[in-house]
C-alpha cells in the first residue's frame, strides 16, 4: 500500500487509534472528510492526531490523502481512456486546475504528460 510507498516504517508501537484514523482517511479520501471529524471519531484532539500522525507517518493527514488520491489517478491515467477533469472529480478534486497543480507537485509531470509517457511502454 501507500505506507510501502512513501518508505514509511511498519511500526508495532503505532497507537490503535492512530491506525483506525489512517484507515478512515484510506477509506474516505474521495471525499472531503476533515481532521476534526476523523479526531473525533477515534477519540483524540485533532493537534494531537495531526502531531502523532506526522510523526509515524512523515506527512500531514492531507499530504496523506493527496498521495493516496494521486495514487489513484495515475492507476486510471495509465490504464483508462477516463478524461482527466472525470478522474479529478472521481478522486476528491474540486476542479482539474487543482488536480493538475497537485499531480504535477508530487510526480514532476502534468496528468497529460503522465498519460503518454505510460502510452510509450
Amino acid at each position: 500500500g501507500l505506507s510501502r510507498h512513501l518508505n514509511i516504517p511498519s511500526d508495532s508501537k503505532r497507537p490503535r487509534w492512530l491506525e483506525r484514523a489512517r484507515d478512515m482517511l484510506e477509506a474516505d479520501f474521495h471525499d472531503s472528510i476533515s481532521l476534526s471529524r476523523v479526531a473525533e471519531a477515534v477519540d483524540v484532539h485533532p493537534v494531537h492526531l495531526a502531531r502523532v500522525f506526522r510523526k509515524h507517518f512523515r506527512c500531514t493527514p492531507g499530504e496523506y490523502v493527496r498521495h493516496l488520491r494521486i495514487d489513484v489517478a495515475c492507476r486510471e491515467l495509465s490504464q483508462s481512456d477516463t478524461s482527466i477533469v472525470e478522474i479529478a472529480l472521481a478522486c476528491g478534486f474540486a476542479d482539474q486546475a487543482h488536480f493538475s497543480r497537485v499531480f504535477k507537485t508530487q510526480t514532476g509531470v502534468t496528468p497529460s504528460e503522465f498519460r503518454k509517457i505510460c502510452r510509450l511502454r
